[in-house]
């Protein structure tokens, strides 16, 4: 009897602890998604321009992107592209499928998704006329 009485007693106990342990990463998944806000904000439309808008009308989502991230190098178009997904998803370890189109043509210019991050190959202008 007095194992049964400790058991009841220790549940509750267990089960609080479990619930402080999801509220905490909870709080932590907010604070990294408000990061990823603040840091994605200064290369928005009015700071460096990697990206000028996103249509979420559509799945997968389009990032129309802009001069910025043409300038960037590979690994900091990567890890923007990333960020802006897991920024989508709501969570740092979840992603977000996206298709990058140029913002002046609308032309599709790369991809992030199952495969990772994928550019699409410049189009000539010779071939573009044609």
């Amino acid at each position: 009897m007095k194992t049964i009485a400790a058991i009841l007693i220790a549940l509750p106990l267990i089960f609080s602890q479990v619930a402080l342990a999801v509220a905490n990463e909870f709080k932590k998944r907010e604070a990294q998604m408000v990061e990823y806000k603040k840091w994605l904000d200064t290369l928005g439309p009015s700071g460096s321009k990697y990206w000028v808008r996103l249509d979420p009308k559509r799945r997968p989502h389009r990032l129309y992107v802009g001069e910025g991230f043409y300038r960037a190098d590979l690994k900091s178009k990567e890890r923007f592209v990333d960020t802006y997904s897991n920024y989508l998803a709501g969570h740092p370890q979840k992603f977000m499928l996206i298709d990058l189109f140029d913002a002046t043509t609308n032309k599709p210019v790369g991809e992030y998704g199952f495969g990772g991050f994928k550019l699409y190959p410049p189009v000539r202008v010779a071939e573009a006329r044609e």
